[in-house]
């Protein structure tokens, strides 16, 4: 059991690691250097940009997604039915803090994928087959903004998930009282 515990966490933060070092390097080195790269030829760049994340945020995401929430469920399963006595340290002031955290990154990321990355789709389309239109222009600029800002909403929750499930790692001993 507690073998299946250690692989368990081991899928988390690997999951955990992949999306969220992903949309950092993702979002900011792929698209400077591809922007910076192909200043000159707008449209493959968009391209590119497009092809690689759609991969990102709908293969790799879905799947750190299920194997994170697998991962919760079985360490769920484990503390309620087993006989081992596992317990999942708390040390957030509320308790399912944790769990909280990955559900607000699970519905971000699901209406990425499921909504806003669509319609940024034909509304890249829209502006592709009206360059001259700048309403089309702004409003694409508004969706890629709301986009970053999710992102740097969901990064900042998977650094949280690193530090709350580091902090449930690391064992501390018991404070000595010294005397005075």
């Amino acid at each position: 059991m507690k073998r299946l515990i250690f692989i368990c966490n081991w899928f988390y933060l690997f999951s955990l690691c992949l999306w969220t070092g992903g949309m950092f390097l993702l979002g900011i080195l792929v698209e400077i250097m591809v922007r910076i790269s192909l200043k000159d030829q707008p449209l493959v760049a968009s391209s590119i940009m497009n092809k690689i994340m759609d991969v990102f945020n709908i293969h790799i995401i879905y799947t750190c997604i299920v194997l994170m929430v697998l991962a919760e469920a079985i360490k769920f399963l484990v503390a309620k039915y087993s006989s081992v006595g596992y317990e999942s340290q708390i040390v957030t002031k509320r308790k399912y803090t944790r769990e909280i955290c990955l559900a607000i990154m699970i519905v971000l990321a699901l209406y990425i994928g499921s909504i806003l990355r669509p319609e940024m789709h034909a509304m890249d389309k829209l502006k592709k087959a009206n360059p001259a239109d700048q309403k089309l222009q702004i409003q694409f600029d508004r969706y890629h903004s709301r986009l970053t800002w999710i992102y740097t909403v969901n990064m900042v929750l998977g650094l949280t998930l690193f530090y709350i499930h580091g902090k449930e790692m690391v064992r501390f001993s018991p404070r000595r009282e010294t005397l005075q």
